[in-house]
């Protein structure tokens, strides 16, 4: 019986042999095409990048030390220090198409610009999330909007937005939400998109 069974066991052998060698003949050269790719991104000379699309805060269109609250105070002031900062959405651009674009030297600067977008979309849903707790429900919207319209990943800038339009009969901008999100490859939209649809 084990001498039967001999050929079998060779050929599954031969088989995974084969298989993990091209395994990792297809991981060395994926290594080698991205060590490549960041050599030539760290070479790239410095572009010029003051024509970027920075994103303006509208402190003017927010309800600004209007309400006498302490939490959103504190995110009033995180606004407004942002405010002064340059601000850029680079969600799912890589380091190294980064340097390709824009050049190496401009790394720390871009980097700075896509820390300061990820404190801003947190900010927005905190403050849109207070507004609408304390009933300013308009207010909320606006600031809510303001996170779409800069493309925020933030999953609870959408439901929240959602929501409201949800409660305040707001049946046109809801579908408009859910056509915003359809148009993202966020990796969960199909969640929003769900809560959305039912109106959570």
């Amino acid at each position: 019986m084990p001498l039967l069974l001999l050929p079998f066991i060779l050929i599954l052998l031969s088989l995974f042999s084969l298989f993990r060698n091209r395994s990792q003949r297809s991981i060395k050269e994926s290594q080698d095409s991205f060590w490549e790719k960041e050599q030539r991104a760290n070479l790239t000379r410095k572009q010029d990048i003051s024509g970027l699309d920075y994103i303006q805060i509208p402190l003017d269109t927010f309800p600004t030390g209007k309400y006498a609250d302490e939490t959103l105070a504190a995110l009033e002031q995180t606004l407004n220090d942002l405010s002064s900062r340059k601000i850029l959405n680079l969600s799912g651009i890589s380091n190294t198409d980064l340097k390709l674009q824009y050049g190496a030297a401009n790394l720390n600067i871009l980097s700075d610009c896509d820390a300061n977008f990820t404190t801003l979309a947190r900010t927005v849903v905190s403050y849109g999330e207070q507004l609408a707790r304390l009933g300013h429900w308009q207010e909320a919207i606006t600031v809510l909007e303001f996170g779409i319209l800069c493309k925020t990943d933030m999953s609870k800038n959408y439901t929240l937005l959602g929501s409201l339009y949800q409660e305040h009969g707001k049946t046109e901008k809801l579908e408009e939400l859910a056509e915003t999100v359809k148009g993202t490859d966020m990796l969960l939209k199909d969640s929003i998109l769900r809560q959305l649809q039912n109106g959570q």
